[in-house]
């Protein structure tokens, strides 16, 4: 199914132009980090000339799928050709410092801070694009009063002009601290485009029993994810001595190997749940699990487009050359060749 691309200008959300064509395109979704939409245009082309680093939005839509939207932030020229590169709007407050009252939290809901968070990014006139964050809530809760002893584990949770320089970083700790996962969702409202920032806690998306990759039918060239091997892994935390922050002992369900330890030190993590949070994909990684990092994936019964995205996870199954597969792998980003249809998605396993 083809493609379409529309420019929007920013702060105004004005329609520039309702049919870019915008060549070599690839559109990429992601859980936990933001879409990205590239492509070429002509250094001839009108709206390639009025397109503007931070003040354009290019949105991507393909029928029967929800569109993608992406700010532009990047133009290169080179030779007859503009390189376009745009980020998804979770992007948007990555630099962007706290400029409203102090703000000191105790006790408070993570995702309650990410609300807070855009809400300070949007509150600027120039600033406003639109995005509605998730209501959902966790059980976590972050910010202690002050410490007599000062450790790095304990404190509110500040926002401070003199103190919070990237309110981006601040989001994408807490998502590292609590765990949780967020995920970008655009679609259409009559003529206007709207945007959510989906939350989950502690993970979007869901086990698709009903769908499956098998290597020679629908899923090609899995690659061997290279990693050396651990049969445990262990992350320490911010802290000293005994109050370190310490993951416990995450162990690999494969056996047939001799014990090996993999130790992970990490000043940022403050909480047990973000050391263990840090620890188990570094354990998907070295645990011997015969596992792929990247597939090909063509549109199949088996597995149509459009019935699976980041978060999500299927079954693989198949002879890979090296090893025999069936196991679970989990979607953490998938990215679409606009001209050919063509699908990469970078998994991990479950």
């Amino acid at each position: 199914m083809a493609w379409r691309f529309h420019v929007q200008s920013l702060p105004s959300r004005v329609w520039v132009d309702r049919d870019l064509q915008l060549l070599d395109a690839k559109v990429t979704e992601a859980v936990n980090g933001p879409a990205s939409i590239q492509g070429q245009l002509p250094l001839s082309s009108e709206t390639g000339a009025a397109l503007r680093e931070w003040g354009s939005m290019v949105v991507a839509e393909q029928e029967g799928q929800e569109p993608v939207a992406a700010i532009v932030d990047r133009l290169n020229a080179n030779g007859d050709w503009l390189t376009v590169e745009a980020g998804g709007f979770s992007m948007y407050p990555n630099g962007l410092p706290w400029m409203a009252a102090d703000f000191n939290g105790i006790k408070v809901d993570p995702l309650d801070m990410v609300r807070k968070v855009w809400a300070e990014v949007q509150r600027h006139p120039d600033g406003n694009l639109g995005v509605v964050v998730d209501s959902t809530t966790s059980p976590i809760r972050v910010g202690t009063p002050e410490s007599k002893t000062g450790s790095s584990a304990s404190g509110p949770f500040r926002l401070a002009w003199w103190d919070t320089e990237d309110m981006g970083k601040v989001i994408s700790d807490l998502a590292a601290d609590t765990p949780f996962e967020y995920r970008e969702q655009s679609a259409w409202s009559g003529e206007d485009i709207t945007h959510r920032l989906r939350l989950g806690y502690p993970r979007l998306g869901a086990r698709k029993d009903d769908l499956r990759f098998e290597v020679g039918v629908n899923v090609r060239v899995p690659r061997m994810a290279d990693a050396e091997y651990a049969s445990e892994v262990i992350v320490v935390g911010a802290g000293e001595g005994r109050t370190k922050i310490f993951s416990g002992n995450l162990k690999t369900t494969a056996t047939g190997r001799l014990r090996r330890v993999h130790r992970v030190a990490d000043q940022s993590l403050i909480s047990k749940a973000a050391a263990i949070a840090a620890a188990r994909p570094f354990l998907a990684r070295m645990g011997g699990v015969d596992s792929v990092e990247s597939l090909e994936v063509v549109d199949h019964p088996a597995a149509p487009f459009g019935t699976f995205g980041p978060g999500d996870q299927i079954r693989i199954q198949g002879n890979a050359g090296w090893t025999q597969l069936d196991h679970w792998v989990r979607i953490l980003e998938k990215t679409v060749t606009c001209s050919t249809g063509g699908m990469t998605l970078r998994v991990e396993a479950v």
